[in-house]
């Protein structure tokens, strides 16, 4: 009976190893987020405000990057993908 539940334990720790292995060459195949061309290294991405722009709040829920800026033409609100770092949503309020 000690012996089975030995081969278990074996089976459920070269099953974690496998997994792990499976997962990382998975994430080492996906490709690298495009970056803006005018983008620092390291940086996962770029913004460019307007002149005289400025940001009100940042939130971030979901995955997603949420700022609130005011700008001399109104308001506006720019939504961020943090795993992309590629504006998804934009909306643009009157003063």
């Amino acid at each position: 009976m000690s012996g089975l539940v030995v081969l278990a334990l074996l089976g459920v720790v070269w099953g974690f190893i496998r997994q792990s292995q499976v997962f990382m060459a998975a994430r080492g195949h996906k490709a690298a987020p495009v970056l803006a061309t005018n983008a620092a290294p390291g940086a996962a991405a770029v913004l460019s405000l307007a002149p005289g722009a400025r940001i009100v709040s940042v939130s971030t829920d979901a995955g997603k990057l949420v700022l609130h800026v005011h700008t001399t033409t109104g308001g506006e609100v720019e939504i961020i993908d943090l795993a992309t770092g590629k504006l998804t949503g934009q909306v643009i309020t009157a003063p």
